[in-house]
């Protein structure tokens, strides 16, 4: 039974008709039979009764048409079966093979042609035709212009048949090529967006690279500091509190140095929330202390404490801070300085980081920043720490631009809404 079903099953259809024109046109014809209702060939009120059939049925298959996104076709043959039989009784009271109505047949066919295949089409035109025979049946040999009338009457069935189908397979030609071409560029995007967050991940273990050296050395000096406050606490007969404070101070500073480090680690989602510049600065001071000291260099914050809070990515601002901090300082020469300002501008705040080394490149100026555009790859640069910031700082509804510092060392200028990104 389950086998015999199958094998009548004619698939379904997604292309078709969700509008009203079946409906207008049932109640042009309406109109029309009104107003030639003294046509000795118009029989009232059968025919009425026929119209408000045809207009109901169209009504109720459009309403439920619009509800779905796919039809099985047997439904669809349901619909054009109702509606040639309702407009063969609308024919059959209105003069049956000499009614104006035959054009109402032009809806069945219409809707095969833009919904089924061919052949479903060329039955319906078929059935029109026998339809249309029928009532005029019987046609007499010498009646030429009355043969004449029922040929080209089938003739337009066929020829609107053909018409329609053949526009309709080229439009939903049209629409598959428009459909693979949307593909191609959801996937190209897909594409674009994967390959930077490669970048971006690139990125991210560059500078977990370059700060492992400089958390070790200062988590060492922080355990070193705890031992040996230890050892003199507990050699001491009355332990100084000056040497808890010591411990504490020591504990608390190696808590945060871990926990800025893996932030900058799991940091992948953008979380935005309240935060404040100054708190986000220091901890990316701290990470960056020992590349600094290394390099003989200094970082000074000048920060207001008062500045507004920004709706921000806390890990992400942390990155463009340690990425510019340790950009400049590999090129800073022996008692270079780095210096990170903000303030309030207009909706936004205004950071500036600058140095007092020898500055970006003209070409680096001109050209923007661009990932890869490294001037120190024999140093293990890989020209992506400016590249990820300009991105994060996009991400955040800013802007970042590398300029001259008035010393003429390197200025990178970042510009971050107070609100954070549009919704």
């Amino acid at each position: 039974m389950k086998g015999f079903i199958r094998a009548l099953d004619r698939g379904q259809v997604t292309s078709f008709s969700r509008n009203s024109y079946e409906v207008v046109f049932s109640i042009f014809m309406i109109a029309l039979a009104w107003f030639y209702r003294e046509n000795p060939l118009i029989v009232y009120p059968q025919i009425l009764y026929c119209f408000l059939a045809l207009l109901g049925s169209n009504f109720v298959f459009n309403y439920l048409l619009r509800r779905r996104t796919a039809v099985n076709l047997w439904l669809i043959d349901l619909i054009l079966l109702i509606n040639l039989w309702t407009i063969t009784g609308i024919l059959l009271f209105s003069g049956g093979g000499d009614s104006y109505f035959w054009v109402l047949y032009l809806l069945p066919v219409f809707a095969a042609s833009l919904m089924a295949s061919l052949k479903d089409a060329a039955g319906v035109v078929l059935l029109c035709a026998i339809s249309l025979v029928v009532m005029s049946w019987p046609v007499s040999p010498d009646d030429l212009a009355g043969l004449l009338g029922l040929s080209a009457k089938i003739a337009v069935l066929a020829s609107s048949a053909w018409v329609v189908f053949s526009t309709s397979q080229a439009r939903k030609i049209t629409e598959a090529g428009l459909a693979f071409k949307r593909a191609q560029v959801e996937t190209l995007t897909r594409d674009i967006a994967e390959k930077e967050s490669a970048l971006v991940r690139t990125a991210s273990s560059n500078e977990v690279g370059t700060l492992v050296s400089g958390v070790m050395h200062d988590l060492g000096n922080c355990v070193s500091v705890i031992l040996l406050s230890l050892e003199i606490f507990s050699e001491e007969e009355k332990p100084s509190r000056k040497d808890l404070d010591r411990i504490l101070k020591a504990a608390r500073f190696a808590k945060a140095m871990v926990a800025n480090a893996l932030g900058i680690v799991r940091g992948q989602e953008y979380v935005f929330e309240p935060v404040r510049l100054r708190e986000i600065a220091e901890s990316a001071e701290m990470l960056t202390s020992y590349a600094a000291r290394k390099a003989g260099a200094t970082v000074e914050l000048n920060i207001p404490e008062d500045l507004p809070e920004i709706k921000a990515s806390r890990v992400h601002l942390e990155r463009i801070f340690i990425n510019t901090i340790l950009n400049s300082v590999s090129f800073l020469p022996q008692g270079g300085v780095v210096r990170l300002s903000a303030g309030v501008e207009g909706d936004g705040l205004k950071v500036e980081i600058s140095d007092n080394g020898p500055g970006f490149p003209a070409k680096v100026l001109e050209g923007g920043v661009k990932a890869f555009g490294t001037t120190r790859k024999e140093k293990g640069g890989t020209g992506l720490g400016l590249f990820v910031c300009e991105q994060i700082a996009r991400k955040h509804g800013g802007r970042l631009k590398l300029d001259r510092a008035a010393g003429g060392g390197a200025l990178v200028r970042l510009i971050l809404p107070l609100a954070g990104p549009a919704a």
